[in-house]
């Protein structure tokens, strides 16, 4: 089954949609409120999970150079990675904000910018235009004027998943950065080893209720798609989209693909995937946004009808 191509106001321009968030039902809230206030209905289908990280030595020696106040940058690329931070603050005793310090913070985007501040931290840094790797990457600012490599200024913390792209790690130290990279979590099959999945809560998902989500099984989601019974799925991440892609071999004509960011688009143009469209920012309301716009390009019911 096609887009409905239904038209309105923004309360009821998705009206009758069926849409597939592939997110654990905590994470995939806000996104399903605001699909559901434009009309839309959403199922959940986790798909990735995550853990901590399998080098906590790594780990837990660089968050020791920031709470030493040796770093002038972090970099944060997704809220999983302030969940994972807030995960080590607490077990050393104190907050997240106050493991930061007056250190520079630099995230990848709104999502994670409004998860920072929601646990007391200013961010310095998110890019103006795509917001992702490349778009961090772009806006980063050069070395401050007669800094060399071996001043502490030159220090940047890039905590990452485990599966992280070497985009920032190299496009920093391109720029003449000193980049410290290291694993704060691992990306892992859903679910999660109970005793290693991360739960630390985070200040911004407590605002979010996830009451009600239909939760979906991979079974489920594929009779579905093949039934008509699902209009669009939401690629969340380029991890994400690896795994949606094994789901549906070949994927029904009718079922929209809405990348979250451009990092998840050229991920399914890799694997042979048609996306429908973009969002332009990685939340929520863009989301919605792209769905719509999807819906605009198509031509309503009674056009082209004799």
């Amino acid at each position: 089954m096609a887009l409905l191509r239904q038209r309105g106001t923004p309360e009821n321009q998705l009206q009758g949609l069926r849409v597939v968030l592939p997110r654990t039902p905590d994470r995939a809230a806000g996104m399903a409120a605001e699909l559901l206030r434009r009309g839309a209905s959403s199922s959940v289908m986790p798909l990735i999970d995550f853990e901590r990280t399998d080098k906590p030595a790594e780990l837990d020696e660089a968050l020791t150079l920031l709470a030493r106040h040796r770093v002038d940058w972090l970099v944060i690329t997704s809220i999983t990675t302030v969940r994972a931070l807030k995960a080590c603050a607490l077990d050393r005793g104190t907050s997240l904000a106050a493991l930061v310090g007056d250190t520079k913070v630099a995230a990848v985007g709104t999502p994670s910018a409004k998860a920072l501040e929601a646990e007391g931290l200013s961010v310095d840094l998110v890019p103006p235009g795509s917001m992702d790797a490349v778009g961090l990457v772009e806006a980063w600012p050069l070395p401050p004027e007669g800094a060399s490599r071996s001043t502490e200024r030159m220090m940047v913390l890039l905590p990452q998943a485990d599966i992280a792209a070497p985009t920032v790690f190299e496009g920093l130290m391109a720029k003449g950065w000193q980049v410290l990279p290291v694993t704060a979590y691992r990306t892992v099959d859903y679910p999660a080893r109970p005793e290693l999945r991360l739960t630390a809560a985070l200040e911004i998902a407590s605002r979010e209720r996830a009451d009600g989500l239909e939760v979906i099984t991979a079974a489920d989601f594929r009779s579905r798609a093949l039934d008509g019974g699902i209009d669009a799925v939401i690629l969340t991440s380029p991890s994400v989209t690896r795994r949606l892609a094994g789901l549906l071999d070949p994927w029904p004509a009718g079922l929209a693909l809405i990348a979250i960011g451009n990092s998840s688009a050229r991920q399914a143009a890799e694997l042979g995937l048609e996306v429908a469209a973009t969002a332009a920012e990685p939340t929520p309301s863009g989301i919605a946004d792209a769905l719509a716009q999807t819906l605009e390009r198509q031509p309503t019911e009674t056009e082209g009808t004799p």
